[in-house]
């Protein structure tokens, strides 16, 4: 760091740098961000991406980023979602192509709330013809439990769902 103090509040030999701009930091001024704060996107964006920014990148890009993110997840919490077991027929208005995946999940839940979260992003209400699995896995005497899940984002016709009980 060329700079002699910090960006913020001036302090002299700041020991951080702001990872999206370069700007010099104090400790006491870096906000955090990282990619642990967005762990459904399926992609990051690059410029959340980074652990330190100054309080400039941070209002510029990470604070709207997280309301974004807090309203997608919030809405992936409400989504449909209909296994391939289902048998009746769904008031399906429009089907995706591309099927969603996810691997590695931690239990059942997270399976089904990061496929959720991807038919969000992609402007869906619902998940159909999931499927979602474990394996165990076996590390010495040790015991764990990984999950994966697919299925298609669908738009569905919410009041002809509800009208039919």
């Amino acid at each position: 760091m060329n700079q002699e103090a910090c960006r913020t509040c001036r302090k002299p030999q700041p020991t951080l740098q702001c990872e999206s701009c370069g700007a010099a930091l104090c400790k006491s001024c870096r906000e955090a961000g990282g990619p642990e704060a967005f762990l459904f996107y399926a992609k990051l964006p690059p410029e959340l991406a980074h652990t330190d920014y100054c309080q400039q990148c941070y209002a510029l890009h990470v604070e709207p980023a997280l309301v974004i993110y807090r309203e997608l997840m919030e809405r992936a919490r409400e989504t449909y979602f209909f296994f391939e077991t289902q048998k009746r027929a769904l008031p399906v208005l429009r089907r995706s192509k591309e099927l969603l995946r996810v691997e590695n999940c931690g239990d059942r839940d997270e399976t089904i709330l990061r496929l959720a979260f991807q038919a969000v992003e992609k402007g869906f209400n619902s998940v159909i013809e999931a499927e979602v699995v474990s394996e165990k896995i076996r590390n010495g005497g040790h015991q764990t439990m990984r999950w994966r899940g697919k299925g298609f984002p669908a738009e569905m016709d919410v009041e002809r769902l509800n009208a039919r009980g």
